[in-house]
């Protein structure tokens, strides 16, 4: 029995903590020494896949009733134009609009000189368009001549795109998993602790594939052309998520921490993550419910009551980070200059005080003990070139549309779990979490998620950042000490979007909402897993597990947008993306927290777009995928 706790002990932690919280968790191997104890140990993760893969994608591109008699003219006005010596259309040279009003004037010139002579047809013409017989009439044909040849240009250009039925590409395929770490991470973790544990410091290096891409940073003039992972995998070693030295102190009513370096401080953290990877992609993970906080190069503080006094249960936290500008210089004219990386940099340099304060990160929350924990924080961001923690690439669009540093603030979060089937424990990190008084133990946090955003406009430009609002329910728990466990989440959003991430059909054509233009868009979704011991009676080290997920994109627009290098009108845009995943898998334990997987798996998507363009061109677009694939795994803590 004592094996089965540890094994699922284990499990939990690795459920619901980052490598981080981890290896502070699991003290595998300590040196006592006369100055305090120095713990350290090792850690892995390496997930290999192989399977079957198959797109398909099918555009439709139809006449709307107005649309087929605009082009009727519009054809007929092109035909005669070329015919009397004028050109046809270029599209790699041609203006649209300067085209149609070059063939509008010809058109209106050549009706007009015809209805000086008295000519029937000219006068029918215009009859049979509802116009007058006169110049006023001329003008207007001239009007509708131009509007009908920018419809059979735009039509003539979309109906490039229509495929003529669905388009299919298949193939077979091997990767590594899971793309955070591009499959294989190997960390190795030293922490310090004085004798009273009252300070210390927490080290990780962590060798991955990104680190593959560290030189980079060291020579970042060399040709992608000449990048050999063989030679530069020979430097892929990583600082991790901890760098950092601390220290408590205490009075009788709480104890204060103060951190300095890179950190990820979890106190407040949502618990609820996935399970190492093994299940499919789309799953929400711990800080979907509530974010931890994050420095790169930062100070933190924190305040947590004592156990015996009146603050008992509460806590507080607050971060700043000035990395922002590390590996910045600024010219006499405000130019920011971007250095290869922050050491070849004057150590003098500084950031400001208010861009510093930008990703300030600040929480509080409160604790009865085996009931709940209710929660709130802040979390400093901005689209800013400043901002360590983007590319400056990502939000350069929303920036040359002129949104800058104080039209996003960050967002604020909100937080409540359930305790109450914890057996008095507050998570299954608890160490008061006993699966001999409680066989059973359920956890269940929800989150939710408001950013700052003083520009509404800016929403536009990143939906799943600038959301309205968004919102994740979790749950985990074990049934009998473990010989069933499961978890899951149900999340949604609500934001607005410019349908560019959503709408790339290949060839450069996707449609760009005008600012202040966005679609209305609405996300949700779930996932689940449960993992059954198929040995409950024996060694208790062998378990199947069955997850899945699905999730829904739904949007609609009425407005501007941009696609073939022109600016359309659309109407009644509808857009809708399904994701579905599934994996079945047995699990090998050994050693409480190490284990091997191996699975199958199925990914499915389906995407569908109709909308109406300048009243002209009914456009559908569909698009499907699947994947089959057999997953297999390893994960060890030494």
């Amino acid at each position: 029995m004592k094996k089965l706790v540890a094994a699922f002990a284990g499990l939990a932690v690795a459920c619901g903590v980052s490598f981080a919280e981890t290896y502070e968790t699991l003290k595998a191997h300590t040196l006592q020494t006369s100055i305090g104890d120095i713990s350290f140990g090792a850690w892995g993760r390496s997930t290999f896949e192989f399977g079957h893969q198959k797109q398909s994608t099918k555009i439709g591109v139809d006449l709307t009733s107005t649309g087929n008699t605009a082009v009727t003219l519009g054809t007929q006005a092109i035909t005669s134009y070329v015919q009397n010596g004028g050109s046809a259309y270029d599209a790699s040279t041609d203006d649209a609009t300067t085209y149609a009003t070059t063939v509008a004037t010809a058109a209106a010139t050549q009706l007009g000189t015809a209805l000086l002579s008295g000519d029937a047809t000219a006068i029918a013409t215009l009859q049979g368009l509802g116009l007058t017989v006169d110049a006023a009439g001329v003008q207007a044909y001239g009007e509708l001549v131009g509007n009908a040849v920018g419809a059979t240009i735009l039509y003539s250009g979309l109906k490039a795109f229509d495929t003529n039925g669905e388009v299919t590409d298949t193939s077979n395929y091997a990767a590594i998993e899971p793309d955070w770490s591009y499959g294989n991470r190997i960390g190795f973790w030293i922490i310090g602790r004085t004798p009273n544990e009252h300070f210390g410091f927490d080290f990780n290096l962590d060798a991955d594939g990104r680190a593959l891409f560290v030189h980079k940073l060291w020579d970042s003039t060399e040709s992608t052309a000449d990048t050999n992972y063989n030679e530069d995998g020979k430097y892929a070693v990583a600082i991790g998520d901890q760098a950092k030295m601390w220290g408590l102190f205490d009075n009788p009513l709480f104890q204060t921490k103060v951190a300095f370096g890179r950190m990820r401080e979890q106190e407040l953290r949502g618990t609820i993550g996935d399970f190492g990877q093994r299940e499919s992609s789309d799953v929400k993970s711990e800080d979907d419910i509530f974010q931890e906080i994050w420095t790169a190069t930062g100070l933190f503080l924190s305040v947590k009551g004592m156990e015996d006094s009146v603050l008992n249960g509460f806590y507080a936290n607050a971060s700043i980070d000035p990395a922002g500008l590390i590996g910045i210089t600024t010219d006499s004219t405000g130019t920011l200059t971007y250095s290869d990386s922050a050491t070849d940099t004057d150590r003098s340099k500084s950031i400001s005080l208010y861009k510093a304060m930008r990703n300030f990160q600040g929480g509080i929350g409160y604790t009865v003990p085996g009931i709940a924990q209710i929660k709130a924080q802040y979390w400093g961001d901005s689209i800013d070139t400043s901002n360590y923690r983007y590319a400056t690439s990502t939000y350069k669009t929303a920036r040359d549309a002129g949104f800058g540093l104080n039209d996003y603030y960050g967002r604020m979060e909100f937080g409540i779990d359930w305790l109450g089937f914890m057996g008095g424990a507050t998570s299954f990190l608890d160490p008061k979490l006993d699966l001999e008084k409680t066989p059973n133990a359920n956890l269940i946090e929800l989150g939710f998620k408001v950013p700052i955003v003083t520009d509404s406009d800016l929403r536009d430009y990143d939906p799943e950042k600038f959301y309205n609002w968004y919102t994740c329910l979790g749950t985990m728990g074990v049934i009998q000490k473990g010989f069933i466990l499961y978890k899951a989440h149900v999340w949604g959003g609500q934001g607005v979007s410019n349908l560019a991430q959503y709408t790339d059909m290949g060839n450069g054509m996707n449609l760009t909402m005008a600012k202040g233009d966005g679609a209305d868009i609405i996300m949700a979704g779930f996932d689940a897993l449960a993992e059954v011991c198929i040995n409950p009676f024996g060694k208790q080290d062998v378990f199947v597990g069955l997850s899945g997920n699905y999730n829904i994109t739904n949007a609609t627009a009425d407005g501007t947008v941009s696609a073939l290098g022109n600016t359309l009108s659309v109407s009644d845009l509808k857009l809708q993306q399904h994701n579905f995943a599934a994996e079945l898998y047995v699990k090998k334990t050994f050693a409480a927290n190490n284990f091997m997987f191996a699975g199958i798996a199925g990914n499915w998507s389906i995407q569908s777009l109709e909308g109406t363009v300048n009243s002209v061109v009914d456009l559908s677009y569909k698009a499907k995928a699947q994947k089959f694939y057999m997953p297999i795994g390893v994960e060890l803590f030494f």
